[in-house]
Protein backbone atom coordinates (compact mmCIF):
# COMPACT_ATOMS: atom_id res chain seq x y z
CA UNK A 1 0.00 0.00 0.00
CA UNK A 2 1.50 3.30 -1.01
CA UNK A 3 1.40 6.49 0.97
CA UNK A 4 -0.76 9.33 -0.27
CA UNK A 5 0.39 12.93 -0.11
CA UNK A 6 -1.78 13.33 3.00
CA UNK A 7 -0.16 10.25 4.61
CA UNK A 8 3.31 11.60 3.88
CA UNK A 9 2.37 14.93 5.45
CA UNK A 10 1.09 13.22 8.61
CA UNK A 11 4.22 11.09 8.87
CA UNK A 12 6.54 14.05 8.37
CA UNK A 13 4.63 16.28 10.79
CA UNK A 14 4.65 13.67 13.54
CA UNK A 15 8.24 12.56 12.87
CA UNK A 16 9.43 16.18 13.06
CA UNK A 17 8.07 16.36 16.60
CA UNK A 18 8.83 12.82 17.82
CA UNK A 19 12.44 12.86 16.62
CA UNK A 20 13.19 15.91 18.77
CA UNK A 21 15.26 16.88 20.63
CA UNK A 22 17.50 14.21 19.12
CA UNK A 23 17.48 10.85 17.38
CA UNK A 24 19.13 9.39 20.49
CA UNK A 25 16.21 10.55 22.65
CA UNK A 26 13.62 9.28 20.18
CA UNK A 27 15.42 5.98 19.72
CA UNK A 28 15.71 5.45 23.45
CA UNK A 29 11.95 6.00 23.83
CA UNK A 30 11.24 3.48 21.06
CA UNK A 31 13.53 0.81 22.50
CA UNK A 32 12.20 1.24 26.03
CA UNK A 33 8.67 0.76 24.66
CA UNK A 34 9.80 -2.25 22.64
CA UNK A 35 11.32 -3.94 25.68
CA UNK A 36 8.28 -3.17 27.84
CA UNK A 37 6.08 -4.76 25.18
CA UNK A 38 8.26 -7.84 24.90
CA UNK A 39 11.02 -8.31 27.47
CA UNK A 40 12.52 -11.27 25.59
CA UNK A 41 13.36 -9.01 22.65
CA UNK A 42 16.21 -7.52 24.67
CA UNK A 43 18.10 -10.83 24.42
CA UNK A 44 18.81 -10.09 20.74
CA UNK A 45 20.97 -7.07 21.60
CA UNK A 46 24.38 -8.22 22.78
CA UNK A 47 25.46 -4.74 23.89
CA UNK A 48 22.65 -4.31 26.38
CA UNK A 49 20.95 -7.65 26.87
CA UNK A 50 22.51 -8.04 30.33
CA UNK A 51 21.47 -4.61 31.59
CA UNK A 52 18.47 -4.95 33.93
CA UNK A 53 15.35 -3.52 32.31
CA UNK A 54 14.86 -0.97 35.06
CA UNK A 55 18.35 0.41 34.31
CA UNK A 56 18.08 0.74 30.51
CA UNK A 57 16.90 4.35 30.48
CA UNK A 58 19.83 6.69 29.96
CA UNK A 59 22.28 3.93 29.00
CA UNK A 60 24.64 5.13 26.27
CA UNK A 61 24.48 1.81 24.38
CA UNK A 62 20.67 1.98 24.17
CA UNK A 63 20.75 5.64 23.13
CA UNK A 64 23.47 5.00 20.53
CA UNK A 65 21.58 2.13 18.95
CA UNK A 66 18.34 4.10 19.05
CA UNK A 67 20.06 7.00 17.33
CA UNK A 68 21.23 4.72 14.50
CA UNK A 69 17.74 3.28 14.06
CA UNK A 70 16.17 6.74 13.97
CA UNK A 71 18.74 7.96 11.45
CA UNK A 72 17.79 5.12 9.10
CA UNK A 73 14.11 5.86 9.65
CA UNK A 74 14.73 9.56 9.00
CA UNK A 75 16.57 8.78 5.75
CA UNK A 76 13.68 6.54 4.73
CA UNK A 77 11.03 9.16 5.53
CA UNK A 78 12.95 11.89 3.70
CA UNK A 79 13.50 9.54 0.76
CA UNK A 80 10.03 8.14 0.20
CA UNK A 81 10.58 8.69 -3.51
CA UNK A 82 12.84 5.61 -3.28
CA UNK A 83 16.06 7.45 -2.47
CA UNK A 84 15.83 6.33 1.17
CA UNK A 85 15.50 2.65 0.33
CA UNK A 86 19.22 1.90 0.27
CA UNK A 87 19.64 2.75 3.95
CA UNK A 88 16.90 0.26 4.82
CA UNK A 89 18.35 -2.41 2.51
CA UNK A 90 21.75 -1.97 4.16
CA UNK A 91 20.19 -2.48 7.58
CA UNK A 92 18.27 -5.46 6.26
CA UNK A 93 21.49 -7.09 5.07
CA UNK A 94 23.07 -6.40 8.46
CA UNK A 95 20.09 -7.87 10.31
CA UNK A 96 20.20 -10.93 8.10
CA UNK A 97 23.90 -11.37 8.88
CA UNK A 98 23.09 -11.17 12.59
CA UNK A 99 20.49 -13.91 12.20
CA UNK A 100 17.53 -11.65 12.94
CA UNK A 101 14.22 -12.34 11.27
CA UNK A 102 11.94 -9.83 9.59
CA UNK A 103 9.34 -10.75 12.20
CA UNK A 104 11.70 -9.58 14.94
CA UNK A 105 12.29 -6.28 13.17
CA UNK A 106 8.56 -5.84 12.56
CA UNK A 107 8.03 -5.71 16.35
CA UNK A 108 9.34 -2.15 16.19
CA UNK A 109 6.07 -1.01 14.64
CA UNK A 110 4.08 -1.28 17.87
CA UNK A 111 6.74 0.53 19.86
CA UNK A 112 6.91 3.36 17.32
CA UNK A 113 3.11 3.68 17.30
CA UNK A 114 3.14 3.92 21.12
CA UNK A 115 5.81 6.63 21.08
CA UNK A 116 3.78 8.55 18.51
CA UNK A 117 0.64 8.22 20.63
CA UNK A 118 2.52 9.47 23.70
CA UNK A 119 3.48 12.56 21.68
CA UNK A 120 -0.14 13.27 20.70
CA UNK A 121 -0.17 11.47 17.35
CA UNK A 122 -2.31 8.48 18.27
CA UNK A 123 -5.45 9.04 16.25
CA UNK A 124 -6.51 6.76 13.41
CA UNK A 125 -5.15 9.05 10.68
CA UNK A 126 -1.63 9.03 12.11
CA UNK A 127 -1.77 5.31 12.90
CA UNK A 128 -2.94 4.60 9.36
CA UNK A 129 -0.22 6.72 7.77
CA UNK A 130 2.49 5.18 9.96
CA UNK A 131 1.09 1.71 9.29
CA UNK A 132 1.50 2.29 5.56
CA UNK A 133 4.97 3.73 6.10
CA UNK A 134 6.02 0.74 8.19
CA UNK A 135 4.59 -1.71 5.66
CA UNK A 136 6.71 -0.05 2.98
CA UNK A 137 9.77 -0.02 5.28
CA UNK A 138 9.38 -3.74 5.93
CA UNK A 139 8.88 -4.50 2.23
CA UNK A 140 12.22 -2.80 1.49
CA UNK A 141 13.84 -4.52 4.49
CA UNK A 142 12.57 -7.94 3.32
CA UNK A 143 13.99 -7.30 -0.15
CA UNK A 144 17.47 -7.32 1.38
CA UNK A 145 17.01 -10.88 2.60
Amino acid sequence: MSLSAADKKLVQESWDKVSKPSFADAGERVFLKLFRRNESTKAHFKKFKDIPSDQLAGQAVVRDHGEKVCKVLDDFIKGLDGSGDEAVKKVGRMHKGLGMSNEQIDQMKGAIIEVLADAGFGDANYKGAWGKLWDRFMAVHRAAY
